[in-house]
C-alpha cells in the first residue's frame, strides 16, 4: 500500500481517536469503548477501498451477543476491564461496532 494512502489513513482514524499499527499491508485499529474497554480490529489492504471494503465486511458480521459473550465470565458478569453487568457489556460491544461503521463513513468520504 501506498504511503500517501496509508497516511491517510492514519490522519481519517486518528481523528477519530483510533490509534492505527502497521503492518505489512494490515492495519490494526485500537480505541476504547465508552465503557474501557481496549477494542481493536485488524484489516488488510491494498488500498483505501480495500481497507474500507474490508471494514464494511468487519462491521457486517460483527455479532454484538458474540463479541459480549468473549468478556463474560462463568456467571455472566464481565472480566478483564469490561463492564460488571451483562447488559452493560452487550451495549458496550453496540458502540464499539458504531466506532467502527463511523471510522469506515470516514474513510469512504
Amino acid at each position: 500500500m501506498k504511503k500517501s494512502i496509508v497516511n491517510k489513513i492514519v490522519k481519517i482514524a486518528e481523528k477519530l481517536d483510533w490509534n492505527v499499527n502497521i503492518d505489512n499491508n494490515d492495519l490494526e485499529f485500537t480505541k476504547y469503548s465508552p465503557a474501557g474497554q481496549e477494542f481493536n480490529f485488524r484489516v488488510d489492504g491494498e488500498d483505501l477501498e480495500e481497507v474500507t471494503q474490508n471494514i464494511n465486511e468487519r462491521c457486517e458480521n460483527f455479532d454484538c451477543s458474540e463479541e459480549a459473550y468473549l468478556w463474560l465470565d462463568d456467571s455472566g458478569h464481565g472480566t478483564n476491564g469490561a463492564p460488571y453487568d451483562m447488559k452493560d457489556l452487550y451495549e458496550d460491544m453496540e458502540e464499539c461496532l458504531t466506532m467502527m461503521e463511523e471510522l469506515r463513513d470516514e474513510l469512504e468520504e
